[in-house]
């Protein structure tokens, strides 16, 4: 039987890391429906596919939290992609969309956001170079640090 905790990748977005507690993947095909007058059948034309979107609820935890959710609402909203790196997915390079993030009462320390990030590639089988890595996540701790020297 499968050890998921073991075989479980770390969550990260530009070097952020962070739990997930949902993700959901919206992926399909583009398509145009010919309907003739009279007729009983329905042409299917596919014209490509649309556009995949990964939402995830995600969560920060501990006496860093606070901290840890400036530095990604930073790299959310620096320009251009970041490494995305999901728990069953892996890493690809996405774009992030927009997200919510929520705090309450009682709850110290516990951060939670809801996200959206469009991949850079949508198709299956997309595979990252280490430069790209190296890249994105120096990119990501530029982003993170400008945003914290802003509070000191």
């Amino acid at each position: 039987m499968r050890n998921w905790q073991k075989t479980l990748r770390p969550a990260s977005f530009s070097g952020v890391s962070f739990f997930v507690d949902y993700d959901e993947l919206t992926a399909g095909k583009r398509l145009a429906f010919h309907e003739v007058a009279g007729g009983r059948q329905t042409v299917v034309e596919e014209l490509g596919l649309s556009t995949s979107v990964y939402d995830v609820t995600l969560y920060l935890l501990g006496d860093a939290s606070d901290a840890q959710a400036l530095a990604l609402q930073a790299v959310m909203l620096a320009p251009g992609p970041g490494f995305l790196m999901l728990p069953m997915d892996g890493a690809m390079m996405a774009t992030a969309q927009g997200f919510r993030r929520t705090r309450a009462k009682d709850r110290f320390g516990y951060v939670a956001f809801d996200a959206t990030f469009i991949p850079a590639v949508n198709d299956g089988g997309a595979v990252l170079s280490l430069g790209d890595v190296t890249a994105t996540v120096a990119a990501g701790i530029a982003a993170a640090a400008s945003q914290f020297a802003r509070f000191f």
